[in-house]
């Protein structure tokens, strides 16, 4: 099992604006110190029929097509970006400001 948790963002990243869910989750680990591994999970529009891809991986990673979407080293998903930043604001280190 992995020692940090697996975020799943789109092809914006944290590179797009800034209150992109993407980059805005990103944004708070990185203010926490939390260690990540990261997966660019899709490409292109957020709109389904404009998509180059169907998410089929992410999906059969995380249960959803849903992005930003973290699996935690226990195995729990959390497929919202409030959910991520409230696991995030959780866990010991310094205040995110998100």
């Amino acid at each position: 099992m992995a020692e940090t948790p697996t975020l799943y963002v789109c092809h914006g990243d944290d590179k797009g604006a800034p209150l992109h869910p993407c980059g805005r989750v990103q944004k708070a680990l990185r203010a926490k110190n939390i260690q990540y591994e990261k997966v660019v999970a899709a490409h292109g529009s957020p709109i389904p029929f404009l998509r180059k891809d169907d998410r089929a991986e992410l999906e059969a990673a995380t249960g959803s097509k849903n992005l930003p979407a973290m699996k935690l080293p226990d195995g729990t998903v959390l497929t919202h970006s409030k959910d991520i930043l409230a696991w995030v604001k959780q866990q010991p280190g310094s205040q995110a400001s998100v």
